[in-house]
This record gives C-alpha cells, structure tokens and sequence, in this order.
C-alpha cells in the first residue's frame, strides 16, 4: 500500500507541466484550519481512552489518540488523495442528517461511541443500542468517511 501511494506520488511529481515541459511541483497538503469531517472514538474504560481523526480543507489527515486525561499522543498525519475528499464532500453535501428514533431498542450500555462532525459541528453519534439511524443519504456520507479513513490509517 506505502509502495503504490509512493509510486504515485513520484508519477504526480514527475509529470511534465505547462511551461515547456517543467516538471509540476505538488502543493503540499495542510494540517490547520476548517476540517471537512472529524471523526472522534470514545471508548469507555479503556486506556487509550478515544482517537480523533481529522480531514482538513487543504487535503491533510491528522490522527491522534486521547488518553483519560484528554493528552493527545501516538500523532501520525499525511495527505489525503484529492479525489477521496472530493468523494467526501459530494456525499457529505447530500446529507441531510435526519434521524430516526426507534420506540424500542435494546438497554445495553455502549463502551464506544463515533462522533461525527461536519465542519465543527457534531452531526452523528455512533453509539450500539441507541436505537437510532440515519436517513439513506446520510449514512452514505457516514460510509464514505469510513471508507476514506480505513485508506488514511492502513
């Protein structure tokens, strides 16, 4: 997987550009500023205690985990494909984030809970027994954040 991001990032790199055949330099990505989506893990009970990965505007990832103190730790980061965040958006764009709640649900008490939020607001928890979903288009933008971060941390 690093090898095939490699190779393609050298291909990207090693195309020719607009003035007379100069190779294109890559903008880098950004790691600051507005986020497209952020997605926080709370897992009860256990150290670490949470892990929070974030989507910038300028196609950067950071993700860190949270201990029972709120100190981040354990930082890795790196560039989103452009195509990926544009997938993202056009899905997240769709959404309309109307929830269902159903009369009955089971009683267990969830140790994990999944925030979503969509530039800086929470607009989906994740929670076993909530007894709640999602309408079609919003779980698909769920799915295709999920879908995009499994790329990020593989």
């Amino acid at each position: 997987m690093k090898l095939a991001l490699a190779l393609v990032l050298l291909a990207s790199t090693a195309s020719a550009g607009p003035a007379g055949g100069a190779p294109m330099k890559k903008m880098p990505c950004g790691f600051e500023g507005a986020t497209v989506v952020e997605v926080k893990v709370v897992q009860l009970g256990s150290e670490p205690a949470g892990h929070v990965t974030k989507v910038f505007d300028a196609d950067g990832w950071l993700a860190h985990d949270l201990d029972k103190a709120g100190k981040t730790g354990n930082e890795r980061r790196g560039c989103v494909a452009p195509a990926d965040v544009k997938q993202v958006r056009t899905a997240l764009a769709k959404a309309r984030w109307k929830v269902t709640t159903a009369h009955v649900h089971c009683m267990a008490v969830a140790q994990t809970a999944t925030e979503y939020a969509v530039k800086g607001k929470v607009v989906w928890t994740e929670k076993m027994c909530s007894g709640k979903t999602l309408d079609k288009d919003s779980a698909a933008a769920i799915d295709a954040v999920n879908a995009m971060i499994a790329k990020l941390e593989s």
